[in-house]
């Protein structure tokens, strides 16, 4: 029997509240009720264990009080009519249950699907199955939950999510503390954007995808409000070359940064610029990083810089001539830094800031006028300030926060980075845990700038670097994430975007 689901994900999301306003009405469209569609929710979840987990013998199945729960109970009858030892553990009394999610205990009881009664029960379970709350969770949750999901959590069966692991927000992505944590979890109908990105994506394991029969009436009725564009949809937005064009169609680009000492992140920045494709890369940098910039990659234009005032005829040729400037790389903060990032207020096109020149920009109330922003967490609440109430796990305020005080496209880095840009916002696919390593964002930043100095609009040149970023790091992990340095991504960052 062909299964109910795949790990090929839509490339659009949603809110989870998109989701519940408008599943019953896409649900109607091919004349099936709600009933109907919990049905074959857990009909979707029974499939995994016919084709993924044919072994699982012992399972848990925890239920709330919600459609979640009546997902969870459908399945329970499911399981246990093919002879599977299957445990029930509702966590709410099945008193407050209500329509379809009611229906659905009545006939887990009439099938005889055995229930226990509290935790000290508990077994050794194959899978432990979360089927509690789903995606209307809000809030945080009681200590009597946080015990069992700790005891989930740390056990050694595998851990299976029904829509959303119970403890994540499915709108804003905040995980509340004790949350279940998932090996897998199977969504429903549409992608719900809090569980692609920052610590969510962890909570949620491997996601799998189940239409329903409806997801494609579902996403033409409604508007999405983030992308999820997957590696085809990047490959095809590449930059092509006419046969006849020369270097200087290609693009300028001008970075700043490297202070005494640093060399070594303006180099990274400025080499990947160049295999990103820009026709010229000059790096200001402090005079004493000259000969350690330009070793080995000659193909950089460097100039040192001691005293701003004995360069300032070189750095207004330099503004004239570039076409995107980059800022930040190894700047330093001291005077040295903040004399040459005030000079960048001056330059007229589109700006990347990125390290140290954010923590600049995060302590003047100037403004650039054409700009991204690609700050870590950490920066992103000093760009935030004291002052705000932004509550830092929604990535989603955040990201939207910062694109309009500081008038900048944003890429929030972090495991399922967000791009946002005029009200437009993708959520990246691409990445590992091997990017934690020293001077990642530096080649990101280069890249960005690569790309919007060869023409390529923001929003789609900003996507495609933050893509093509954490595709070159899972093609240079291969022999280990562990140990992966940020010029290891050179060679794939060439071939990818070739």
């Amino acid at each position: 029997m062909e299964a109910k689901y795949h790990g090929n994900l839509p490339q659009f999301a949603y809110t989870a509240q998109q989701v519940k306003d408008n599943e019953g009405q896409a649900a109607s469209e091919i004349g099936i009720s709600l009933s109907h569609l919990m049905e074959r929710a857990a009909d979707a979840v029974f499939s995994l264990f016919d084709h993924e987990l044919l072994n699982a013998e012992r399972i848990l199945i925890l239920a709330g009080k919600g459609n979640n729960a009546g997902d969870a109970y459908l399945l329970a009858r499911l399981l246990h009519m093919t002879g599977r030892v299957v445990s029930v553990m509702s966590l709410f009394s099945p008193q407050l249950l209500t329509g379809d999610a009611q229906s659905a205990y009545e006939k887990a009881v009439s099938a005889k699907v055995p229930f226990i009664a509290n935790f000290a029960e508990r077994g050794s379970y194959d899978v432990i199955v979360d089927g509690v709350f789903g995606t209307g969770y809000s809030g945080e949750l009681s200590a009597s939950i946080k015990t069992i999901f700790d005891y989930c959590n740390c056990s050694s069966a595998m851990r299976l999510s029904i829509d959303v692991p119970s403890g994540i927000d499915a709108s804003s992505g905040v995980v509340a503390e004790g949350a279940f944590e998932a090996t897998i979890t199977m969504t429903f109908i549409a992608l719900k954007q809090g569980m692609l990105t920052g610590r969510a994506k962890h909570f949620c394991g491997k996601l799998l995808f189940a239409p329903l029969g409806i997801a494609e009436i579902f996403s033409a009725r409604v508007k999405a409000a983030v992308h999820y564009s997957a590696q085809q949809t990047f490959m095809a937005q590449r930059l092509n070359r006419d046969p006849d064009c020369y270097k200087n169609q290609c693009g300028h680009v001008l970075l700043i940064g490297g202070n005494k000492g640093m060399g070594g992140a303006i180099r990274l920045a400025s080499e990947a610029c160049l295999r990103a494709g820009a026709g010229l890369v000059s790096v200001l940098t402090h005079a004493d990083n000259v000969a350690l910039v330009q070793q080995g990659r000659y193909e950089l234009m460097v100039h040192g810089v001691r005293s701003l005032n004995s360069e300032q005829e070189a750095i207004d040729n330099l503004f004239i001539k570039a076409d995107v400037l980059v800022i930040g790389p190894g700047l330093g903060q001291d005077a040295w830094a903040q004399t040459l990032f005030k000079r960048c207020f001056e330059f007229e096109r589109t700006i990347v800031c990125d390290a140290d020149g954010l923590n600049l920009l995060a302590n003047t109330q100037q403004r650039f006028s054409d700009s991204v922003i690609t700050p870590h967490i950490g920066e992103a609440k000093r760009l935030i300030g004291n002052d705000s109430d932004i509550e830092l796990s929604d990535r989603f305020m955040t990201t939207s926060f910062l694109a309009h005080a500081y008038h900048s496209t944003v890429v929030l880095k972090g495991p399922g980075s967000i791009v946002y840009h005029c009200d437009r916002m993708n959520i990246n696919r691409s990445g590992s845990s091997a990017m934690a390593s020293a001077g990642m964002g530096d080649v990101l930043s280069g890249i960005i700038a690569g790309l919007l100095a060869q023409g390529m609009e923001k929003f789609a040149a900003t996507s495609l670097a933050v893509y093509i970023h954490g595709l070159a790091a899972e093609k240079a992990a291969t022999d280990g994430e562990k140990g992966l340095l940020a010029s290891d991504l050179f060679e794939h960052i060439r071939r990818l975007l070739g």
